[in-house]
């Protein structure tokens, strides 16, 4: 057999989920690297992790991932995209699963966190936290092993897949509100900047702003959740305990993988309903992503001191 002929002629999201199951229940390495990727509490030991978990009548979590943190028992709901869209609320339901798992004594944390390739990661504005198939694919191949080199092939053959099918759609709704959106912005707000909408899928929820002298730093108007935040790429840790020392009235800081935010809650919008209707939800959430943005130019030394 010519062995330039791909394993399998196409990869499916349950093929990865299975493949990532046998990881986390099998390999003790895999699950820290993992729970190290996202910034999430560091790993005692593994619990176990499971699929097509369907709790509370809340929908199905992809794969259930529990583990120990010292004293705190830990649960990751871990939803694996390859290519299809999101189903309506799909992210919200995670959330409250995620919510109720603790409520009921489940665990004293839980996490909801998207699994898929690096392209649909970028291109979704649902989940805050992710790991992209590439990373993981990486993380195998680091073993040298063939097992490891198969399980990174195979999950090469699921991101080419994506790719080769990848288009945008545009939502139309979407798109007016976003465009009503930034006419409003270029009106009142003209310190931020925001690239005038072209192409607007239907997943689209958060409008990202900038000012160029704020260089590693974007403001996100996360409408369906209601906050504004003020994220800060590739800084060091120094740089998050510092400004946490002097975070503006009402804001919290929020640790991502990667990043980390200043966030203030400003009242959650309705991307495919009318945008006058919510405009003075809008008008909240654009006056709060402009506090944050005097704020940090008058903290601009401490930000870019550790950098």
């Amino acid at each position: 057999m010519n062995p330039s002929i791909l394993p399998v002629e196409a990869i499916r999201e349950r093929d990865i989920d299975l493949l990532l199951l046998e990881e986390l229940n099998t390999d003790t390495d895999f699950c820290r690297w993992f729970i190290n990727e996202l910034s999430l509490p560091a790993l005692s030991h593994s619990i176990g992790a499971w699929r097509s978990i369907s709790d509370f009548g809340l929908g199905e979590t992809d794969i259930v991932f529990s583990y120990q943190s010292g004293d705190c028992k830990i649960m990751v709901l871990l939803e694996n995209k390859l290519d299809t869209s999101f189903q309506d609320l799909q992210y919200d339901r995670y959330c409250q699963r995620a919510e109720t798992y603790i409520k009921k004594g489940g665990c004293h944390q839980a996490y909801s966190i998207l699994i898929a390739p690096e392209v649909y990661c970028e291109n979704q504005n649902d989940f805050e936290s992710w790991i992209t198939y590439e990373n993981i694919g990486e993380q195998l191949a680091l073993k040298g092993t063939k097992r490891g080199l198969f399980k990174r092939d195979l999950l090469k053959i699921g991101i080419e897949k994506l790719r080769r099918g990848y288009t945008p759609v545009n939502s139309e709704p979407v798109q007016k509100f976003w465009m009503e959106y930034w006419v409003y912005k270029e009106k009142h707000y003209p310190n931020l900047t925001m690239k005038k909408p072209g192409i607007v899928p239907h997943n689209s929820d958060w409008p990202m702003l900038f000012d160029e002298r704020l260089p590693g730093m974007i403001f996100y108007h996360k409408l369906g959740q209601g906050n504004t935040d003020l994220t800060f790429r590739n800084f060091p840790d120094e740089t998050r305990d510092t400004l946490e020392e002097h975070l503006p009235p009402e804001a919290a800081l929020v640790n991502h993988n990667r990043s980390f935010s200043v966030r203030i809650f400003s009242g959650k919008i309705n991307r495919t309903a009318d945008f006058y209707s919510q405009l003075e939800v809008v008008n909240q959430g654009l006056k709060h992503l402009t506090l944050l943005q005097e704020w940090v130019l008058v903290h601009q030394e401490l930000v870019y001191s550790k950098k």
